[in-house]
Order: structure tokens, then C-alpha cells, then sequence
């Protein structure tokens, strides 16, 4: 049996409650693979090239998969709660579809996942609670929790102020603080969450969590939140950060109305592949869909930046295609409707002098 086939067959066995998380204490090879937004349409209809991306990553004969979440649609538009029914049937076509990766799958949740009481709830009995730590051989995996969490009694949907997460608990920062303490079992750590806590440079990541890492073998982040693009990198104090996510179908209304929209489904979809060997760490980034989504040819380019080419729009929005040109145009028009206003008025002035002789 090779190091990677047990690696794989001991953490099945651990997942499953058989041996102990520290049952693989070895320093042989380890491949995981890291997802995120996964989710597909508010008809509960899956992500369209699911299937394109299971084959992929099953290609890559991980031994574990992590998924950072948005990985249901999860009914977050229906007025009061959600459809127990409906975010039920929602998991269970996902999870049938993922049989087919062969590896163990850990997740975290993302706002779609869990965005009230009832999708909490269900969340708890099929997934369990985080944070939770995962060892295998030499290396832990941390699963964090970045999204709203309602408490008992709270009957809101998901707050839109909320939208892109919330800093950990006091509680999660216990838990990083603990883990941190009990690093030196193992060689590598990885942590896992849904949002970009770590995106702005004053976000609270950086004075509360990010401190716990000094002097720990704390490798990366890993985000699965979709905008304000879709994969993103950052190395920061030596832990590698990174998002990674896949797109569903938007519409050509959305791509041509949103500059926002057009950014993120410029970008290749993605997700990370990480391999540890020994004390090495690789990580290399695949992406998906580049050939068979049509997104990328020069016919789709057309349709999104081009279909009113050569109209009076097209061409003040060419001109005019930043904020400082928007602004500069603003001003050179108000100076001249300004400069206008001043000769009409100089001409009505005329006039009536000549009408009064």
C-alpha cells in the first residue's frame, strides 16, 4: 500500500469515528483540494458544470476535499423562514453529487448555507458544529465559521449588513488560541471559512487572529466567498491567503449592466490543490470550465462589451470609463453649459438695450 492510499484509508477511518484523530502520525505525502461557492440557481437546480468539476477534481486523487461554502442556493429569498423541505432536498442533491469526488469532504458555511434559524438547524444535524479541528498524519485542519449565526429566538433572515461575514467570536479566538497552543504536534496548519475576513487592512483579522500565528506552523487561509472577485492571493507574515471560488450562469443583462459583474466573470474559475510533502508545502491552482463554458471566446466578448458598438453610449462610456474621467467630463461640460449660460444672457442683454432705442 503506497503513503497516499494510507493516508487516505486512515482518515476515512477517522472521519468515520474508527481510529483517532492522531492515528496517522507520519510525515508522508498529503493532497487536498480547497472549493468554494458551489452553489447554484434559487430554483434549487445545481452549479451548471458541477458535474466538469467533480471530474476534475477527482482527477486529482485528493485525500481530502474542503468546500468554503455558498454551497446552496438555501431559499434565502423566501419571506419568513426557510422551507425545511427545500434546503433538505437542496443538500441532498448536492451530497449525491459529490459521491462521485471519492474523497472525505469537510465544510464551512457561507451566508447561503445558513441564513436563519431553520437552515442553522439543519446545518447542525448533517454537518455538525464548528470550529472543529481535523488531524491527519502530521498536518491539522481548522474549520471556521465567518458567517451570521443566529441565536436561539433570533427569527431574522440573513442581515444584509452582515453580507460578507463577521469577525470571529470571542469564542472561535479561544479556539485558534488553543490550537495554536497545541501546534507543536503536528507540521503544518490550514484554516478554512467562507468570507475574506482578511481582505481590508484593517480588518480585525489582522490584530485579533492573525497575531495567534507567530511563531506556528500556520501555512494558509483558505476563502470561498464570490466577489469583490473570484480568486484572490495575498502572503502576509508568511501564511499564504487565498480565495477560490466557482460562478454560476449570469445573465448578459447582469454583465452588461454591472461593472462588478463583468470584473468577476472575466476570471477563470478556480479551485486550490495542495500538496504536502514532508516539510514542503505546494499549492497549485487549477482552473475550470476555461474550455466548455463559452465565456471565453470572442463571440461571448462581443456580446458583453460590443453589442452597442459605435453608438453615442458606447463611445462616452470609452471615454469616460474611469471615475477621474467621469468627473473631468462632469466638469469640462458644467464650464461649458456655464460659459453658455453667460452668452445667452449677454445676447438677451443686447437685445433689449437695442429694443429700448
Amino acid at each position: 500500500m503506497n503513503s497516499r492510499l494510507l493516508l487516505r484509508t486512515l482518515a476515512l477511518s477517522a472521519l468515520a469515528g474508527l481510529a483517532s484523530p492522531s492515528a496517522a502520525q507520519s510525515n508522508e505525502a498529503l493532497r487536498f483540494v480547497v472549493l468554494g461557492h458551489l452553489r447554484g440557481d434559487k430554483n434549487g437546480e445545481l452549479l451548471v458544470n458541477l458535474p466538469e468539476v467533480i471530474d476534475s477534481v477527482r482527477r486529482e486523487d485528493p485525500d481530502m476535499v474542503f468546500l468554503c461554502g455558498d454551497l446552496i442556493w438555501g431559499d434565502v429569498n423566501r419571506e419568513g423562514p426557510a422551507d425545511p423541505a427545500v434546503i433538505r432536498a437542496d443538500w441532498e442533491r448536492l451530497d449525491a453529487a459529490l459521491a462521485g469526488l471519492g474523497a472525505p469532504v469537510q465544510r464551512v458555511p457561507g451566508n447561503h448555507d445558513v441564513c436563519d434559524l431553520v437552515t442553522r438547524d439543519l446545518w447542525r444535524e448533517r454537518y455538525g458544529e464548528l470550529p472543529k479541528a481535523i488531524t491527519l498524519g502530521k498536518t491539522r485542519f481548522l474549520l471556521l465559521n465567518s458567517s451570521w449565526w443566529p441565536q436561539d429566538g433570533d427569527e431574522r433572515k440573513h442581515p444584509q449588513e452582515t453580507i460578507r461575514g463577521v469577525p470571529l467570536s470571542a469564542a472561535q479566538l479561544a479556539f485558534l488560541g488553543t490550537e495554536m497552543e497545541r501546534a507543536g504536534e503536528v507540521a503544518h496548519v490550514f484554516l478554512f471559512m467562507h468570507h475574506l475576513l482578511w481582505w481590508e487592512d484593517d480588518a480585525a483579522w489582522w490584530t485579533k487572529a492573525a497575531p495567534l500565528f507567530e511563531n506556528h506552523p500556520v501555512r494558509a487561509v483558505f476563502s470561498g466567498d464570490y466577489g469583490p472577485m473570484k480568486f484572490a492571493h495575498l502572503e502576509r507574515e508568511g501564511v499564504h491567503y487565498f480565495q477560490t471560488s466557482v460562478e454560476n450562469r449570469v445573465s448578459l443583462e447582469m454583465l452588461r449592466g454591472r461593472e462588478a459583474s463583468r470584473m468577476l466573470s472575466s476570471q477563470l474559475d478556480t479551485y486550490v490543490v495542495v500538496d504536502v510533502e514532508g516539510a514542503q508545502v505546494h499549492y497549485s491552482v487549477r482552473a475550470v470550465g476555461a474550455m466548455s463554458s463559452g465565456k471565453f471566446s470572442p463571440a461571448h466578448y462581443r456580446e458583453v462589451h460590443e453589442y452597442d458598438k459605435g453608438s453615442v453610449g458606447r463611445k462616452l462610456l470609452l471615454r469616460w470609463s474611469t471615475p477621474e474621467r467621469l468627473m473631468r467630463g462632469l466638469l469640462q461640460l458644467s464650464a461649458l453649459a456655464f460659459l453658455g449660460g453667460v452668452l445667452v444672457m449677454l445676447v438677451l442683454r443686447r437685445k433689449r438695450r437695442s429694443s429700448r432705442t
